[in-house]
């Protein structure tokens, strides 16, 4: 199945609740996952690349795993918006049954929410626009204007670095707006979620590059706690994922630009089953 396909079939959930009607009719009890026949993911809105709502469907690589998965499991799909800020609070409180976000595995969060994966791995890095032709690594940052967002990695990993306090703000997108605005001299992030956007803006003069600050995130599906035998199916699902085409297909579909441009980097990003497997259902 092709990514775009994928991305329509998660939008609308037809091929889940195609299945669990076809299951109830036939008498059968259709599949559940957290005791539910449908389940609600949360995804960021403003991520071209990594995960995007254009106002009528969403985009991205945690799209696509979303549409894969809840259609291995089964389970109807309702996607819904979610900021960096509140990925806890949503499964915490029940607002979102999955969180598939670039949600990156920590053990800080493992104490308030379950993980699955990771499906995807990535560096950090900076982005700079055409205002700062010559500045090409973090050293040339000391005493100039960054952006990052608040509550994620990014934030923590900038700290004490003898840079410019960071400018933290909500989204993604509003580094991306003073960056374009040349209001600010870099922005700091994982280096998917920068590479989405310089595909976003080809005409902005973007360039990324790896930032020292940075360490390798591990992008997992958050869930609730307490749930062993459903994060061992979740993960044994992501497992086969990412050993198959499909995993490349979608990838390569969210970040066509970047694959182009680095075709011997794709495989760094998929992560191994055992890493899978370490990383997956601690708690």
């Amino acid at each position: 199945m092709s990514a775009w396909r994928t991305a329509r079939r998660m939008a609308a959930g037809l091929g889940s609740l195609a299945f669990l009607a076809t299951a109830t009719a036939c008498g059968e009890e259709p599949p559940k996952f957290l005791g539910l026949t449908r389940v609600n993911v949360a995804y960021k809105e403003d991520q071209p690349g990594t995960s995007y709502w254009d106002g009528q469907k969403y985009s991205g690589f945690d799209s696509y795993v979303g549409a894969h998965i809840t259609e291995a499991l089964g389970v109807a799909h309702a996607p819904k918006l979610v900021t960096s800020a509140v990925r806890e609070t949503e499964i915490t409180e029940k607002l979102a049954d999955m969180v598939i976000a670039t949600y990156s595995i920590t053990k800080l969060r493992e104490e308030k929410v379950a993980f699955v994966g990771p499906y995807a791995v990535t560096d950090q890095g900076y982005m700079v626009g055409p205002g700062n032709p010559d500045i090409r690594s973090e050293s040339q940052l000391k005493g100039k204007r960054i952006c990052t967002m608040k509550d994620t990695t990014a934030a923590e990993n900038l700290r004490d670095r003898g840079l410019n306090a960071p400018k933290q703000v909500a989204t993604a997108s509003m580094c991306m707006d003073l960056l374009l605005k040349g209001e600010t001299d870099a922005f700091f992030m994982d280096e998917l979620i920068l590479y989405g956007f310089q595909a976003h803006y080809p005409k902005a003069q973007l360039r990324v590059f790896t930032g020292e600050a940075g360490v390798p995130q591990f992008y997992g599906i958050g869930m609730p706690k307490g749930h062993l035998a459903d994060c061992e199916k979740l993960k044994g699902i992501l497992k086969s994922y990412v050993k198959t085409g499909q995993w490349t297909t979608d990838f390569t579909a969210a970040l066509r630009e970047y694959v182009n441009e680095h075709p011997t980097e794709v495989d760094k990003h998929r992560p191994s089953a055992d890493l899978i497997e370490n990383q997956s259902c601690k708690g």
